[in-house]
């Protein structure tokens, strides 16, 4: 295999993970519930997903690995995010509480 076609299989598995972690307004839903068991840092059901895509692009252990540890950051980038909105929504909170506990 070329490089350019296998380029093209990494971009592709990637994208479709990509696609399918994608984060939005369900991420807002769920800033409260508790996160669900991890496998090496990854949600179960995204490890599941890494190795659905493993077997639908035929990766080879390299590939997987590259596609794994691109998901790892990706998986990571999500969460920060997901912590900051929670450390601003709860500000807001704070102050609106604080405004309405002037006015009463």
């Amino acid at each position: 295999m070329d490089v350019q076609m296998k380029k093209s299989i990494l971009w592709d598995a990637f994208e479709e993970l990509r696609s399918s972690w994608s984060v939005d307004e369900r991420l807002l839903e769920k800033l409260d519930k508790a996160e669900e068991e991890t496998v090496d840092g990854l949600p179960a059901s995204r490890a599941e997903k890494l190795l659905e895509i493993k077997d639908k692009y035929q990766l080879d252990d390299i590939d997987f690995l590259f596609i794994v540890g691109a998901a790892v950051g990706y998986y990571q980038g999500q969460k920060n995010v997901k912590e900051v909105l929670k450390r601003k929504i709860n500000t807001v909170n704070e102050f609106v509480s604080s405004l309405l506990e002037k006015k009463v």
